[in-house]
């Protein structure tokens, strides 16, 4: 029988959440690649393609080994039965899809994308948070988001014109949405392991990366990343318990920090944020932007596009166009409505939309419920969902071929629905 933590398991596992992020790094300034190579190479860095197969070639047997498991991890019955209604919702639709809305695309494209998808699913969403611990983890995704900021950061005196893409800050990273991803989740995760770690040098690596990642989410100028590691940070001072005096000094300073800012700064702070979401102050590097009009812009332009297609949608590949021509290359921000709700009903129409309403209702009591938990890790993983719930709504589904938000959020869905193996209550 073999064991969750055989080691061919845990390297599979790690494998395939460091590829989450280095798919999406672009060598452009380390190294004088070409910007496209036909299949291998894409915005100089690896090719949807190759990021596709990597995650089948690693995928595939730890789905093996995984049926080969005894002692994995149980997850959440209601939590398994949304992603079982989940796979038979996106198959049905995208065959109708097929036969009914895109008849003129290549249905191979089509149902490879849905096969793809479904994988990721499994895999990133069932498999992994079944056998990998949640200490672990966050240790893990710690470590590599931490040194992909801190070589962002290192590197920006010396190729500041590459790391920078529309006056923000996009570091070796292919796109914005990706060099925020990455910090956020370095930060979130940060404050829970400088409370695990014991050793003295990882505590430092733990500030450092704290610190780090929280300087280049004010450079990308990203206002809900932004307000999340606030929200993030509060509630990590709230919840967690703290073994030392040390850290319980740390902890009153940072809530009496907090308090008295709050009643003497508090209505300028205010006023800040209110300035920044309506376009009136710039925050960081980017340009002020009236974010709540537009949003409202892609709302309105994602429902005229949902009420095309409303009952069977557009399918999975439906923002990867650019024309007529559908492609993996082909991504059209205008296509992709950051809305939950109209993304979702855009790719597979009301049914797709409505379970998008159920998954946010998970979302929010399964965070919750976490909370609850002994263990520290678990407790930071739920704090990170549950400081990006806003951040869910107003982007897109996270359904993709290999995005990195997409396949970090389905591990963080899986751990939370898991039942936490070695749960040890904190000393006071």
């Amino acid at each position: 029988m073999i064991k969750a933590n055989d080691k061919r398991i845990l390297f599979l596992i790690k494998a395939l959440a460091a590829l989450a992020f280095l798919a999406k790094v672009s060598l452009g300034a380390l190294l004088p690649i070409p910007r496209e190579v036909p299949y291998l190479i894409f915005q100089q860095g690896m090719h949807p393609y190759i990021n596709v197969v990597l995650c089948i070639l690693f995928g595939g047997p730890l789905i093996l080994l995984w049926m080969k498991v005894r002692d994995r991890q149980h997850l959440s019955g209601f939590y398994k039965l949304f992603v079982f209604f989940l796979m038979i919702t996106l198959t049905v639709q995208t065959l109708l899809q097929v036969h009914y809305v895109n008849s003129e695309e290549s249905p191979w494209m089509q149902v490879g994308a849905l096969g793809v998808s479904l994988f990721m699913v499994v895999v990133y969403g069932l498999v992994i948070p079944s056998l990998w611990n949640v200490e672990d983890f966050l240790r893990f995704i710690q470590r590599w988001t931490g040194a992909l900021v801190l070589i962002s950061l290192i590197l920006l005196p010396i190729a500041s014109g590459v790391e920078f893409k529309g006056g923000r800050f996009i570091g070796v990273f292919k796109h914005i949405p990706h060099m925020v991803s990455c910090a956020t989740i370095a930060y979130i995760f940060s404050l829970g392991t400088i409370l695990i770690d014991q050793k003295l040098q990882h505590k430092i690596w733990d500030v450092v990366v704290l610190i780090a990642s929280f300087l280049a989410i004010i450079l990308t100028g990203t206002r809900s990343s932004a307000a999340a590691a606030v929200i993030a940070f509060i509630l990590t001072m709230i919840l967690h318990q703290t073994a030392t005096s040390a850290g319980r000094i740390f902890k009153f300073s940072a809530i009496c920090f907090i308090t008295t800012f709050t009643i003497f700064f508090g209505f300028q702070t205010y006023e800040f944020a209110h300035g920044i979401a309506t376009g009136e102050t710039s925050l960081g590097s980017r340009q002020a932007q009236d974010g709540v009009q537009s949003r409202w812009e892609e709302v309105q332009r994602g429902s005229e596009i949902f009420m095309e297609q409303p009952w069977l949608g557009h399918g999975l590949m439906s923002k990867f166009a650019s024309g007529n021509e559908v492609d993996v290359s082909n991504y059209n921000a205008m296509k992709d409505p950051h809305n939950i709700f109209v993304s979702a009903g855009v790719v597979g129409g009301w049914p797709l939309l409505v379970l998008a309403g159920v998954s946010l209702i998970l979302m929010l009591f399964g965070s919750l419920k976490a909370m609850k938990s002994f263990d520290i890790a678990k407790r930071q993983v739920a704090i990170y969902l549950l400081s990006h719930i806003p951040i869910l709504v107003i982007y897109h589904i996270h359904l993709s071929i290999g995005g990195m938000a997409d396949r970090m959020y389905w591990m963080v869905f899986g751990i939370l629905a898991a039942a936490v193996t070695i749960s040890r209550p904190l000393e006071n």
